[in-house]
């Protein structure tokens, strides 16, 4: 009997612990490239996440939930919306990539809606570190109130063709004007020997402050390697521990009024690119 009962306990503790986990990784997503470098131009297969560790799982919705997936390369920007085969094998979409140089993948979603109980949603917004949700639940007095959002995703991934050279670090380290972005401040596979890659947030178009930056290496990605809070500038520095595939991601809010879908319209951001060293 007691027995039983300790293997019942163990069980609701186990269902407890996915049910208070899942909101905070459910908004995860990114692209993530078969090979993140190509010796010569030809095609590239991509992926699409969303979650991580053992939640991990392809994005299943449908194409026409993406508004925009373009590149932006050596040969200019290009709309792939019509590559996109999402959820279909053996990738969401392949594209071509015709010329030598780094190319940025960019994808946004459309708007979504959720609702999430209080304790989950307080759990979830001090997790993420979303700092206008956070102060807007405690000025109101709403922390026992029901979380409701309305959300989207961005999402930018890098890809290199040959060798980098001017135009690619040029392109790499310029905001591509998503409504929040990470931008790496060095090409991430030129990085010194300290192996230290600062990046700049930006919202709207400009340096976002206060948000956090989670960086996860994408091998073992249950947890994240290291996080940090970004300075007025917006800047923020990780050191990168070995060479793989990496992603950060970020997560900022604005407070809506009178809208009857929700009362924050959250942006989540990620990108994604790999390491030499």
């Amino acid at each position: 009997m007691e027995k039983g009962f300790v293997a019942v306990r163990k069980t609701w503790f186990s269902v407890i612990a996915c049910l208070v986990a899942v909101p905070a990784v459910a908004h995860d997503f990114w692209l993530q490239p078969r090979e993140y470098a190509l010796s010569a131009p030809g095609n590239a297969a991509l992926l699409m996440f969303v979650g991580h560790g053992q939640f991990r799982d392809r994005w299943g919705v449908s194409n026409d939930h993406v508004t925009l997936f373009t590149t932006i390369g050596p040969n200019g920007t290009v709309d792939h919306r019509g590559d996109l085969t999402i959820g279909a094998p053996p990738a969401d979409a392949v594209i071509d990539l015709p010329k030598p140089g780094s190319y940025l993948v960019l994808l946004q979603s459309t708007n979504s809606t959720s609702q999430l109980p209080a304790v989950r949603f307080n759990d979830y917004i001090t997790e993420e570190g979303i700092a206008p949700i956070i102060a807007e639940r405690t000025r109101t007095g709403q922390g026992k109130a029901d979380g409701r959002e309305v959300y989207s995703r961005r999402t930018k991934t890098l890809i290199q063709v040959g060798a980098v050279d001017a135009g690619s670090i040029a392109r790499v380290t310029h905001p591509v004007n998503l409504k929040l972005e990470i931008v790496p401040e060095k090409h991430p596979l030129l990085l010194a020997r300290d192996n230290r890659l600062p990046v700049r947030v930006y919202y709207n178009g400009k340096p976002l402050g206060g948000a956090k930056v989670k960086i996860t290496n994408l091998a073992n990605d249950a947890t994240p390697v290291a996080t940090a809070r970004t300075g007025a500038d917006g800047r923020a520095s990780f050191v990168i521990p070995s060479a793989g595939h990496w992603q950060m991601n970020v997560i900022w809010a604005d407070v809506l009024k009178g809208d009857p879908r929700g009362d924050f319209a959250t942006t989540f951001s990620s990108l994604t690119f790999a390491t030499l060293r």
